[in-house]
């Protein structure tokens, strides 16, 4: 009897730490690449390419940013996708960022789940320095039950 008591604690204590708050970030960056403009008449934009995930910002401080969001679990955890800007050396070295992280979606993912999570925003200030940037980070943050 004993021993099944034990047992019931440890199965309770292991329930208990799965279901912990956690929070994490993965982040990548990746350096610009000027779009081609074939004659277009809106404005300049840059593109940005992070493995399965594509970004880009035009001179106007708008951007977007779209890429494959993976759970690995069966509990449930929020995950959000979110990008800021840089300027620095060739391949993103010593990058001066231009201001903070924007998130700009937020999926509640289980199962194994892949979400194409996709979002954008407009930075006027990303306008006045378009001309600088060399470099975005694309950032996840996962809270819940993250692996």
């Amino acid at each position: 009897m004993k021993q099944l008591v034990l047992l019931a604690f440890v199965a309770l204590l292991g329930v208990q730490r799965a279901y912990a708050e956690d929070s994490t970030m993965r982040s990548v960056q990746a350096r610009a690449y000027p779009a081609a403009q074939a004659g277009a008449a809106g404005p300049a934009r840059l593109d940005f390419l992070f493995g399965d995930t594509r970004g880009w910002l035009d001179s106007d401080g708008v951007w977007n940013v779209s890429a494959d969001v993976t759970h690995r679990g069966l509990l449930c955890a929020t995950y959000e996708l979110g990008v800021r800007f840089g300027a620095g050396e060739p391949g993103c070295d010593n990058v001066q960022w231009l201001g903070a992280v924007r998130y700009v979606t937020a999926e509640r993912q289980c199962n194994n789940a892949t979400v194409r999570q996709s979002g954008g925003d407009k930075q006027p200030e990303l306008a006045r320095d378009f001309s600088r940037i060399t470099c975005a980070e694309r950032v996840v943050r996962c809270t819940g039950n993250c692996k």
